[in-house]
């Protein structure tokens, strides 16, 4: 009897092993395919989905891809100027020191800084008691003269003097009346007048100071017209012509003024090899401030009707400049020649032709064959091949109940 259980005690044991691994294969994923589900059910499932196992597998290993949003712009016709840059002051037409002529002491002021004169006006005279007291002593000594000179002229008709006594008083007279005029010269030293009209920019004498010849007292300027000089490359310069215009854009202000080349010099400065040009500014003195800053802006070129893209478009690496060029719905990369610019547009040379479609932005991740999306395809009027289908309801409800 004993004989007997015990080979079903080692069956037992048998089972209760296979059974345990089998379990712990299926708990664990590692149970061979078909094990755990039938192939027909498996077949099912896939049916169920509308995909073969294998083409499911393959869509579930590739990448979505995603159109990289861009925004374009068209290469067409537009006129197009290259301008050189450059930066000076304002000036005035003509801004001088006025000096003493004589050593003295203030003795009146007439005008202060920001006063307006006139040619002539006096503007400060020195102390001048003596000038005054000699020029009336050389005016009546010269009246004197002149009368005895009329006197002996009388005498002379009547023949009761000679010629020579005549000369002699006439000399006499004309004597005095030099030295009267020496006088009055003397007296004109000791005022400042204004030497043309304009403005008084600065005061620097006081009263009472004692000053001394050529002692500078003020500084006179001229407004009428302001004037801005530039001095320009040789090669630059050669481009420029008299009576050209030219945009002033003072720093103080938010506008920017019309200039006018007045003369551009005809010799080189061997020190700089720069040619010095001179601007008239034309209405500029009632906005623009003498000595203010100013960046000047010359036309040295234009081009009417050059094809030319926005700035923006180009992609530059190193010397060479390329743009990528958006053709259905991906982008090619052109290499391109340029010609001239200005603040938004360059020329095209070479590489483009007229109504591509340029991207703008967004050009930074683009390849050759990259997928886009135009943002701004409606203004554009461009249509990629997704856009047109979608412009086609019919069509594709109609493809979609063929398949």
């Amino acid at each position: 009897m004993s004989f007997i259980k015990k080979p079903l005690f080692l069956v037992f044991i048998f089972i209760l092993i296979i059974g345990g691994t089998g379990a712990g294969l299926y708990f664990s994923g590692k149970l061979p395919a078909g094990l755990g589900l039938s192939a027909d059910q498996a077949v099912a499932d896939d049916a169920q989905d509308g995909t073969e196992p294998s083409e499911k597998d393959e869509d579930d290993d590739k990448p979505e891809i995603m159109a990289v949003p861009v925004e374009l712009a068209l290469a067409q016709a537009h006129g197009i100027s290259s301008y050189y840059r450059a930066a000076s002051v304002i000036e005035a037409d003509r801004m001088v020191e006025l000096t003493c002529r004589t050593t003295g002491r203030v003795q009146n002021l007439m005008v202060e800084e920001g006063d307006w004169v006139k040619k002539g006006d006096v503007l400060a005279e020195l102390e001048n008691d003596r000038e005054k007291i000699q020029l009336r002593k050389a005016e009546l000594t010269m009246h004197d003269k002149e009368r005895i000179l009329d006197r002996n002229r009388e005498m002379l008709d009547a023949e009761l003097i000679s010629q020579q006594e005549f000369h002699d008083v006439e000399s006499a007279w004309k004597l005095a009346e030099a030295e009267r005029d020496l006088a009055r010269i003397a007296l004109e030293e000791t005022r400042v007048r204004a030497a043309f009209a304009g403005q008084i920019t600065e005061r620097k004498i006081v009263v009472g100071q004692q000053v001394a010849i050529s002692a500078p007292a003020f500084t006179l300027g001229d407004f009428e017209p302001l004037r801005v000089r530039v001095n320009l490359p040789e090669a630059v310069a050669r481009k420029v012509s008299a009576g050209q215009r030219v945009l002033v854009s003072p720093e103080a202000l938010d506008e920017a003024m019309e200039a006018r080349v007045e003369r551009v010099s005809p010799v080189v400065d061997p020190a700089t090899s720069t040619v010095r040009l001179t601007l008239l500014l034309e209405d500029g003195d009632n906005l623009a401030q003498v000595g203010g800053f100013a960046k000047i802006r010359i036309t040295t070129d234009s081009h009417h009707d050059a094809l030319s893209i926005p700035k923006l478009a180009l992609v530059e690496e190193g010397a060479l400049r390329s743009v990528f060029v958006a053709a259905a719905d991906t982008v090619r990369k052109v290499e391109i020649r340029t010609g001239l610019y200005d603040e938004t547009h360059v020329e095209i040379l070479e590489g483009l032709s007229d109504g591509d479609f340029i991207v703008t932005m967004g050009q930074g991740g683009l390849r050759t064959g990259t997928l886009i999306k135009a943002l701004n395809a409606d203004v554009l009027g461009y249509e990629s091949p997704a856009d047109a289908l979608n412009d086609e309801p019919d069509t594709v409800t109609a493809m979609a109940e063929n398949n």
